[in-house]
């Protein structure tokens, strides 16, 4: 409100008459002074206007009104006032007054959109390109959400300037719908699976009629039951070559079919590749080095001995070793027999920890799936195997184990369904390190995976849709790609997994359901592509317990900017508790550079915190806060930044920032690339044109030439 008071200040008359000045003159002298004038005026028709004119250049044939035009526009448009919120309640003006388009009408989510402007160069951005020059050549008439628009403007605010996401959103508002819905007049329990963020674009698709919606969020759309979303790549592919308004139109009608039949194609491939790795075990029976289980049986008899008998085969020397047991129980005797077996073959070292059963099927002939747990020098082996003879399923998960142990190099390990992890993890002691469950869906499925030992398990392409992962183990897990979303995360160690293009939407991982930052380890991890929005004591406290996590091997550093214009935050418990976490960095020797802003006359207290620093280890350059308002088109002077940069695995490193606008402050914790890279780019900026201190001379003499 108070940005609509302060320009409703502007006499419109003037301004009004200076536009119709313009329309009329054709002085090219007189044309630059009312346009210069015009520059003075952050009015709606202003801004439009001087936004035509730039976009229409070469109609200005005297350079210097080309300059006014240029000069004028920066102005308005970095005028602390033009924010988004202005353009909202300005749309009329800003809004293309002649679409009539007959093209069909489609929502453009806006990541998607993010991902076009921002250019980020990854398949994802060469799929966006390709959608929004549809939109550019108008066979897509395009629409976006009004809380889309916001979030465009504010990435691009934290990322570049405000001057520059008041450009974006002018060139997007002259080319794309705003979408607007009454969130009080949204029956809410129509969506009852779906955030409000997807039932708003579903709400504002059906309101205006549209054809459809694509997204890169298509999953989150499955349960709002509209049909006509898809994602960029689906789009693409089914739309083909013929890209006439016809075609996209027909295209976006069958995207709901054409998403389930891509889901049935997936899902039948796994069922087809799932069974033939134990029927392949079992019809070869092939233990390793050349050997096979040629044959094994059980014989119980009166006296409630079993005995069993395995032979082993050479299949190229025909040798062969037969040894038989005598115990109590049918899987006692046939392990021992195997083990004597085996015992001509290698040293035997391991020791048998555990077998747990689970009956995948009620009934007498159910399938079960056994899960064999062995030690040797200190490691554990766990293999599984489902079968729907009981003892079978116990001999072959042992023999596995077996293979995993004494040549690893020839075990294979199984792909597993998801109906084996579903009715493993309520049996026994929940340890499943080092099994594959690839592409395993478990949405449908309890999923509780609570406490549960993963380390090294392979999720790649899994759906965890709503998984309970607490407290989990997921040490160098395999989750890439894997459908995370609102899966619970709480004290969940995921040290050097790979998350590489996980779904994290929603993930839970506290009991506020904040981020992925809280309780995980996250230690040497391949995180996503994702940016958090959290400003306050909340980011400290995450951004501390990212840095605890650091690996001192990784080859880290810490890249840090400081703005101590205001009050010495350093003194506060807060700031204390951040400055502890920067000794244990030093300590573990992890280097530290930080750029301090500091008033144009520094007090003794600056200069104490700088020295401390100095003492400490840490590199400390410093600046005048006039000298920071505008380095590489950002200010500095009030913004705080933190890279923390891993050498060894560089989709670990991550930026964090704080930016105070007045009273209000805002920031983000992000692993985005492209984020981490731009912010790299300007505190090296800073840092060169800072003055750099030692420890050796005197910190008041080096500062004192800081503000010439």
């Amino acid at each position: 409100m108070e940005n609509t008071e302060l320009l409703c200040e502007i006499p419109t008359s003037v301004t009004n008459g200076l536009l119709a000045q313009l329309e009329k003159e054709q002085d090219s002298d007189i044309r630059a002074e009312i346009i210069r004038k015009l520059g003075e005026y952050p009015e709606p028709q202003v801004i439009k206007k001087l936004w035509d004119l730039r976009n229409n250049l070469e109609s200005e044939s005297d350079d210097f009104v080309q300059y006014e035009i240029k000069l004028s526009l920066h102005k308005v448009t970095n005028h602390p006032n033009i924010n988004i919120d202005f353009f909202l309640g300005n749309l009329e003006v800003f809004q293309s007054k002649d679409n009539n388009s007959q093209a069909p009408k489609v929502l453009i989510d806006a990541d998607l959109m993010e991902e076009f402007l921002l250019r980020n160069q990854t398949t994802l951005n060469s799929e966006a390109t390709r959608v929004m020059g549809l939109v550019l050549e108008r066979k897509i008439n395009p629409y976006i959400g009004e809380m889309g628009l916001i979030q465009i403007w504010h990435n691009i605010k934290n990322l570049k300037s405000q001057e520059y996401a008041n450009r974006s959103i002018i060139e997007l508002l002259s080319k794309i719908n705003v979408g607007q819905v009454n969130l009080k007049e949204i029956d809410l329990e129509k969506y009852p699976n779906v955030n409000l963020t997807t039932a708003i674009q579903v709400e504002i698709a059906r309101k205006y009629s549209l054809a459809g919606i694509i997204t890169i969020r298509d999953r989150e759309f499955i349960a709002s039951g509209y049909p006509f979303v898809g994602s960029p790549s689906l789009f693409l592919q089914f739309l083909g070559e013929d890209t006439s308004p016809a075609s996209i139109e027909r295209t976006l009608k069958n995207l709901g079919k054409a998403a389930m039949e891509h889901e049935k194609v997936k899902l039948n491939q796994l069922l087809e590749n799932e069974p033939q790795h134990n029927l392949f075990f079992e019809d070869n029976l092939l233990l390793f080095q050349g050997w096979k289980i040629e044959k094994f049986e059980i014989l119980c008899a009166n006296n409630n001995l079993t005995s069993a008998t395995v032979i082993l085969c050479n299949t190229k020397t025909q040798e062969r070793y037969t040894e038989s047991a005598f115990k109590k129980g049918s899987v006692d005797a046939l392990f021992t027999a195997f083990n004597e077996a085996l015992a001509h073959l290698v040293e035997i070292k391991h020791h048998l920890k555990s077998v747990y059963l689970a009956n995948l099927k009620e009934g007498q002939q159910g399938d079960v799936t056994v899960k064999v747990m062995v030690e040797y020098d200190g490691k554990k082996v766990i293999t599984i195997h489902t079968h729907e003879n009981i003892l079978k399923a116990y001999f072959f998960a042992y023999v596995k184990a077996m293979i995993a142990v004494y040549a690893p190099d020839e075990y294979h390990p199984d792909i597993h369904s998801t109906r084996e992890l579903t009715y493993l993890h309520k049996i026994g002691e929940r340890d499943f390190r080092g099994l594959n469950f690839s592409q395993v869906n478990l949405m449908d499925g309890e999923a509780n995976l609570s406490d549960a030992k993963l380390m090294g398990c392979n999720f790649s392409k899994a759906n965890l849709l709503e998984v309970n992962l607490t407290n989990a183990d997921l040490t160098g897990a395999d989750l890439s790609h894997a459908n995370l979303s609102k899966a619970d995360l709480t004290r969940a160690n995921l040290s050097k997994a790979n998350l590489t293009g996980a779904n994290l939407t929603d993930v839970k991982l506290d009991e506020n359901n904040l981020t992925l930052l809280d309780g995980t380890i996250l230690t040497n991890t391949i995180m996503p592509e994702i940016n958090i929005e959290i400003s306050g004591e909340s980011r400290l406290e995450k951004v501390g317990q990212l840095l605890k996590h650091i690996d001192p091997k990784s080859q880290s550093r810490i890249l840090a900017v400081h703005s101590m214009t205001d009050c010495i935050w350093w003194d506060n418990p807060l700031g204390q508790k951040f400055w502890e976490v920067n000794q244990e960095l030093i300590e573990r020797k992890i280097s530290i550079q930080r750029v301090f802003i500091l008033p144009e006359v520094p007090t003794q207290k600056h200069l104490q915190v700088i020295q401390e620093q100095l003492n400490c280890g840490i590199e400390v350059a410093c600046i005048c806060h006039e000298k920071a308002k505008n380095v590489e088109g950002y200010r500095w002077d009030d913004t705080n930044l933190l890279i923390s940069e891993n050498l060894s695995v560089p989709r670990n490193s991550f930026t964090a920032r704080r930016i105070m606008n007045g009273q209000t402050e805002s920031g983000y914790i992000s692993y985005q690339t492209r984020v981490v890279e731009t912010d790299k780019s300007i505190f090296k900026d800073l840092w060169e044109k800072s003055e750099k201190l030692s420890t050796e001379a005197n910190i008041q003499e080096q500062l004192a030439n800081l503000s010439t």
